[in-house]
């Protein structure tokens, strides 16, 4: 399907032309898998739980294909740790560069703001200061 900017679209989403090359770059990833495994294509489908022609979708990088039976192929194939580590936090380099560049340079008590050791003295308690005891 396609819109009138001439972008192909999925039930209303445009697809870009990188996003395209991806999807279809893993769906024949996806058909040499189950080739270099020798599993034919009917038995694969029964494992997904999914038709034949919703196999072919798959393996011809339909951007209409659901994440389910993307997921199902990984798990059939014995791949399933690839997605769920697709975007894993610790391997997330733009993610840590990121949160790298909002760690503050240095760290100072807000003005107004009382310390939670302030709050936590009893003022009938003397209080050290560099002048002695205040509060007897």
């Amino acid at each position: 399907m396609k819109r009138e900017s001439g972008i192909p679209t999925t039930k209303g989403s445009p697809i870009y032309p990188a996003v395209a090359r991806a999807i279809t770059k893993l769906g024949h990833d996806i058909s040499l898998a189950r080739r270099i495994r020798r599993i034919p294509a009917e038995e694969f489908a029964t494992q997904m739980g999914i038709s034949r022609a919703t196999l072919y979708r798959l393996e011809n990088g339909d951007p209409g294909v659901s994440l389910n039976t993307l997921a199902m192929a990984l798990f059939a194939l014995g791949r399933l740790d690839l997605l769920s580590n697709l975007v894993d936090q610790p391997k997330d380099e733009v993610g840590l560069m990121l949160m790298r560049q909002d760690v503050p340079k240095r760290i100072s008590r807000r003005r107004g703001v009382l310390s939670q050791s302030a709050l936590d003295t009893d003022e009938s308690e003397p209080v050290p200061t560099d002048k002695g005891y205040v509060g007897w």
